[in-house]
């Protein structure tokens, strides 16, 4: 497969986050004719990303402030190691996925999917694939396909929307700051507010964290740092995103192959160059954290 790749298109990462029950993704730098009213589905869009970049600006700040210090000489792997050893050699999760959006009322989007994560936290490689079937106004729109590849050092990502077909890779040098299991902000950041329980899902034991604000509801289930499942209600009734995720499989210490954390051979990647504020920006928050259920990085 040789995917075709806009030279001037931005990393996968945070740039790039989709809504997160809208199955449509934003691009860094995309903007409509000047004077245009956004309809339809731009407009869940538009309301749904600016809930989620709320969302990312207080993370980043709270990231900033709770930052774990690294004294001089300390490496970055020393702070991870530093941080959390690995609670498993590797794991395979699989999640269902299911979201909606309305708009003054009406269900104007649902979407449907399945997520599987491979992670090798011994050796710091990580493998999502997602597959989503889109539907708006009752009409299916599309089937979108995401795989993301962190191999240690480069971050490989290939998109699928409906047949239009990106892939990019970035070399992030040291990698991200954190391991590669964890993937609940939540957790990390114990953001003011944050209830705590505890539940179990496939026999695991999970901390539930709960935060309810006036915008809505967020719920993680988390299990040694993995999200197994989530829930989460923003906005008003009347034009409320809502979606669901759950763990349906969960393989411990089992043998993965090692092709799936290499780029597939039929793709060709567009190398993404980061100036060094960039790199750090990225590693910052890995594109694998849950900062919407059923967000497919």
């Amino acid at each position: 497969m040789n995917i075709k790749v806009p030279r001037d298109n931005p990393p996968l990462l945070l740039s790039t986050l989709p809504s997160a029950s809208s199955g449509v993704r934003l691009t860094h730098g995309q903007a409509r004719p000047k004077g245009s009213v956004p309809t339809g589905k731009g407009r869940m869009n538009h309301k749904a990303m600016g809930l989620i970049v709320a969302c990312i600006l207080l993370m980043v700040v709270v990231a900033g402030i709770f930052k774990i210090p690294r004294t001089k000489g300390q490496s970055r792997n020393a702070t991870q190691t530093a941080r959390a050893q690995p609670p498993f050699h590797t794991a395979v999760v699989e999640l269902t996925f299911r979201g909606r959006s309305l708009n003054q009322g009406e269900v104007y989007l649902t979407e449907t999917g399945r997520r599987i994560e491979y992670i090798d936290a011994v050796n710091g490689r990580r493998r999502e694939d997602v597959e989503r079937d889109v539907t708006t106004l009752g009409q299916r729109a599309s089937t979108d396909r995401y795989t993301l590849i962190f191999d240690g050092r480069k971050l490989y990502t290939v998109r699928d929307e409906g047949g239009n077909g990106v892939a990019l890779v970035t070399d992030l040098g040291e990698g991200f700051a954190s391991p590669v299991w964890p993937d609940a902000p939540m957790e990390e950041l114990r953001l003011p507010g944050i209830k705590i329980e505890e539940d179990e899902v496939l026999g695991r034991p999970c901390q539930v964290y709960t935060l309810s604000t006036t915008t809505g509801l967020q719920k993680y289930w988390v299990w040694n740092g993995l999200t197994l499942r989530s829930e989460r209600h923003l906005g008003p009734a009347s034009d409320v995103n809502e979606s669901w995720e759950e763990a349906v499989r969960i393989e411990e210490d089992t043998a993965i192959a090692a092709g799936l954390f290499s780029p597939p051979a039929d793709v060709t990647f567009q190398p993404v160059t980061e100036t060094a504020t960039e790199q750090e920006s990225h590693r910052t928050i890995a594109p694998w954290q849950r900062l919407g259920p059923e967000k497919p990085f």
